[in-house]
């Protein structure tokens, strides 16, 4: 992986420990655990690790095309060297998945596994792009924030978002992973 800069190195270094975690807890895992919900209307592992999947997916779709626009542009001018964090997210105005990124099936462990492992792999390519250009001069609104987004923004909720949802494959795995 190329070197990123700190406050993207920092990102990709929460994201991916969040990651591994994740794929610690499926690891072994039967077919009845990850499909198991802690209560009525509450996602499965397997539906909550499908719908982290579609979330970063859809980060990955919109960036690569505006990215590949910023450095085509010329906005490729390298990451900003006063730059060493980005803006604190705004308070959500809300917390219910949108329609296009709820969980749309339920795979089994392995299949989960592996799909998390290619899933590192586009954003860490997509994250390497991102370190070519100023984060903050492109953006994008978030469903469940209002104003846009920068994309350092972005990629910041993606590491929270996948804490968020461990905590919640742990208490859906119950006894089956510590």
């Amino acid at each position: 992986m190329t070197e990123l800069p700190k406050p993207l190195s920092d990102i990709w270094a929460d994201l991916s420990a969040e990651r591994s975690l994740l794929i610690d807890r499926l690891t072994g895992l039967d077919a009845e655990a990850t499909l198991r919900s802690p209560g009525p209307g509450e996602w499965s592992t397997a539906q909550l690790v499908d719908h982290l999947l579609l979330a970063e997916g859809f980060t990955n779709d919109f960036m690569k095309p505006m990215l590949a626009q910023a450095q085509a542009a010329g906005q490729a001018t390298g990451f900003p060297a006063e730059l060493q964090a980005f803006d604190p997210l705004p308070p959500p105005l809300g917390m219910e998945a949108p329609p296009p990124i709820r969980p749309q099936k339920e795979l089994p462990a392995q299949e989960l596994i592996d799909a998390l492992q290619a899933m590192g792999e586009r954003s860490k390519t997509t994250l390497e792009a991102l370190a070519s250009v100023d984060p903050r001069k492109l953006r994008m609104p978030h469903p469940l924030f209002g104003p846009p987004l920068d994309f350092g923004q972005w990629w910041a909720l993606h590491a929270i978002h996948y804490a968020m949802h461990n905590a919640q494959a742990e208490a859906a795995l119950g006894g089956d992973r510590g």
